[in-house]
């Protein structure tokens, strides 16, 4: 299988152009103030959103760059406060870089995405913050913040991320189609970019199933695209959920595509090439999922297909070769054999929420050894500040601001590690977003 210690290069991520996301919206107003609904109710941590969301939509500013500049600074206010001096100490950071920091609370209108978010029912999550995806914020420059619309829990499963080229054959859409329901069935989620081709076929299949798809957009979210995927988006925003790092109002450009598909493959465990040419943005899906650390499996077709010759190359390099989906599942942690998920007609975007399925569930079943036995003995694995945690989690559960005071540890620590321990199956989160000890 094609994974771990693999070398490949990825195309640049790092600092497209988004100026056309501030000139679309328009001017921000002063006198606008966004409901507490929307950011929380903790005024620090509104504070904090608001900080993340100017510097991740400052003109120029990439992900990459953003990543260097928290290896230098504490957080967001610590860097658009920064003098000029403080920001050139930072490797790649000009006189450019610098004037759209310092003018970002000026430029940004940050106050008009917030109206926007709140009409359209649409959250928005800081790396900082709790409710970000957890596979997503192990990625070095996953997004600052993410935009979000839909159901409200998307890691209720491991998901699988399946990728393709825009103009499949009928071979192709098959293998999509057929692979994408059995996933479903097996209650994995299914992760794709709403693009023409193996990623319509692969959502609208999982929607058929009844499974949960979650769609990558590279637009914003009030910038369908393509045009003809509208309707799909919407059964997506009502049975899945809609992710995008952009402003809800930026158009796609030659550079947000490429840079969307590392959070494609950050939110999987696994990512599926189906039909790929050897030009393909599929390619850097899963070159991205090397990098990242994800296994990659690919689809074979016909030895002189040219539509294959990219899944071809993978698996010639190692990529796993997938016949079934029991290929797929085998590599899941914990054998993962979730039942399917159902999602109620009624679902909307600010009130559904789905139980969170844990991996070790699964091992529970199987294992024969008491639950309470297994979290004993993961629990006497864990360092001492995931113990301290832990030890500030009350029988009833606990805010994660109460666990940050109970714990007395910086919260970007005390966030990381409640998600390493979520992961591990030995805490979790319920809808209300309180930390509960399994």
């Amino acid at each position: 299988m094609l994974g771990r210690n693999h070398a490949y290069s990825a195309n640049s991520l790092d600092d497209p152009d988004q100026k056309d996301c501030h000139t679309r919206i328009g001017a921000p107003k002063a006198s606008s103030s966004p409901k507490r609904g929307l950011l929380g109710s903790n005024q620090n941590q509104q504070t904090e959103l608001l900080n993340d969301l100017t510097l991740a939509l400052a003109a120029g500013i990439g992900p990459r760059t953003i990543t260097r500049l928290l290896s230098r600074f504490a957080n967001a206010n610590e860097i658009l406060n920064a003098t000029p001096r403080e920001l050139l100490s930072v490797p790649g950071i000009g006189n450019k870089l610098i004037d759209s920091i310092q003018n970002a609370k000026k430029t940004v209108p940050v106050a008009e995405i917030l109206k926007w978010c709140e009409r359209n029912g649409c959250r928005i999550h800081s790396k900082n913050s709790l409710d970000y995806p957890t596979y997503l914020r192990q990625v070095e420059d996953a997004p600052l913040v993410l935009f979000h619309q839909g159901i409200q829990d998307i890691e209720t499963s491991p998901a699988v991320a399946i990728v393709g080229t825009r103009n499949p054959t009928p071979y192709g859409c098959k293998q999509a189609k057929r692979l994408s329901e059995q996933l479903s069935e097996a209650g994995i989620v299914i992760v794709s970019g709403l693009a023409r081709g193996i990623d319509s076929v692969a959502h609208q299949a999982c929607l058929d199933s009844d499974g949960l798809t979650v769609a990558v957009l590279g637009s914003g979210l009030g910038q369908i695209y393509p045009p003809e995927n509208r309707e799909l988006a919407k059964k997506i925003r009502k049975h899945g959920a809609l992710l995008s790092e952009y402003a809800p109002t930026q158009r796609p450009n030659k550079n947000s595509f490429p840079r969307r598909n590392r959070i494609i493959s950050g939110l999987s465990t696994i990512t599926l090439v189906i039909e790929a040419p050897r030009r393909s943005g599929s390619l850097i899906t899963a070159r991205l999922a090397l990098e990242q650390n994800r296994d990659v499996m690919a689809i074979p077709g016909p030895i002189s297909s040219e539509m294959s010759r990219g899944c071809h190359e993978l698996i010639r390099d190692g990529a796993k070769l997938v016949q079934d989906v029991n290929d797929i599942l085998e590599e899941i942690p914990g054998g993962h054999r979730a039942p399917r998920v159902s999602h109620p007609e009624n679902s909307g975007p600010a009130t559904s929420s789905l139980r969170r399925h844990s991996l070790t569930d699964s091992v529970r079943k199987t294992s024969g050894s008491p639950a309470s036995e297994m979290i004993a003995a993961l629990i006497t694995q864990c360092s001492p500040v995931e113990k301290k945690i832990i030890d500030a989690i009350g029988p009833e559960g606990s805010s994660i601001d109460n666990i940050i005071q109970r714990a007395e540890l910086p919260p970007q620590n005390v966030i990381a590690s409640i998600s390493l321990l979520e992961i591990r199956g030995i805490v979790e989160k319920s809808s209300n977003l309180k930390i509960y000890l399994k």
